[in-house]
């Protein structure tokens, strides 16, 4: 349901000189010639998404599929590739950060210097940031020096160093869980234990995990049970087993609570939005959207945007106009 669905409420609320609503080609205009970072950034400071001291910032790169254009015969329409956009989102509270463009064959280590950046400037310290396995050495570096905390998987390319720290680690404590949904069961072992040989050269690790997975999968009736997986970690936090896992795990929850409600219920991936920057402006309003209903404290991002389509009211709530 479009602005003029609510038309005389607006022209209400706004009071514009001819009583009208802007159409949409002066919309499109107007649009157009927005710088998306300032916009991203007056968007973000709206809701105060500033991350606090000890919160989670994960980060994940997202491709808009529908943003590349072939070009046009007459050349008004130079050809691009589509838009990659890296998310940073904090996971305690739910909000997402300001997207970073990143090239689209790129990924998220491109972007996390920016991040980190972005961050000192704002004077946020002792954030942990969780990081993808390719993360280098360099880059937790630079999160040791900008005051904040990394927790990064151990490469599986430096099977040295791997082979090394599996066999001088040593468990100091233990947490077990069992998860069961769609149709799986997973048990997940986690152990911790301090630096140990094979990372004497790495910036300020003070716990080494170590996580044995093991996954039931339901078919045809019967649980299928599979080999046990091990995965190592790394991170210059001081935490216990418990909160490291769930530090982990939470890692993925800029899959499922940001890109998902965007793909299925904003519709970004049909979108055909693709010229100059808005399909960045569009981004950066889609995730103003879920941090307005998350900031009202709704779960359902698909309900919350109907109720906001058919209640002018329930809108105007959520973005604080009277």
């Amino acid at each position: 349901m479009g602005a003029t669905s609510y038309r005389d409420d607006l022209v209400a609320l706004f009071e514009p000189r001819k009583s009208r609503l802007p159409s949409y080609s002066t919309l499109r205009r107007v649009m157009l010639g927005i710088d998306y970072q300032a916009y991203g950034a007056c968007l973000s400071r709206f809701f105060d998404v500033t991350p606090q001291a000890g919160e989670t910032v994960a980060m994940d790169g997202k491709v808009l599929r529908g943003s590349y254009e072939v070009g046009a015969v007459d050349g008004r329409a130079p050809s691009h590739k589509a838009i990659q956009l890296v998310t940073s989102y904090i996971v305690e509270r739910g909000l997402i950060l300001e997207a970073i463009e990143v090239d689209c064959k790129s990924n998220e280590i491109t972007a996390l210097p920016l991040v980190v950046k972005r961050l000192a400037e704002q004077g946020v310290k002792e954030v942990v940031l969780p990081l993808m396995p390719s993360t280098p050495k360099k880059l937790c570096e630079q999160i040791i020096e900008s005051e904040n905390h990394y927790l990064a998987p151990l490469k599986y390319n430096h099977s040295k160093r791997r082979t090394t720290v599996e066999a001088n680690f040593t468990a100091t404590e233990q947490y077990q869980e069992t998860v069961k949904s769609h149709g799986r069961i997973d048990h997940r072992t986690v152990s911790i234990g301090p630096t140990c040989e094979g990372l004497a050269d790495w910036p300020s690790v003070r716990t080494v995990v170590r996580i044995e997975s093991q996954r039931n999968v339901l078919k045809g009736g019967k649980y299928i049970v599979n080999k046990p997986f091990v995965r190592f970690f790394i991170t210059s936090l001081n935490e216990s087993a418990a909160e490291l896992a769930a530090r982990i795990r939470a890692y993925w929850h800029v899959e499922n609570k940001v890109h998902y409600p965007r793909d299925v219920s904003q519709g970004e991936d049909a979108s055909r939005i693709r010229t100059g920057m808005l399909p960045h402006a569009m981004s950066a309003a889609r995730d103003f959207a879920l941090n307005a209903y998350r900031a009202a404290g709704c779960s359902n991002m698909a309900k919350a945007a109907r109720d906001c389509s058919y209640n002018f009211n329930c809108l105007l709530s959520l973005i604080n106009l009277k």
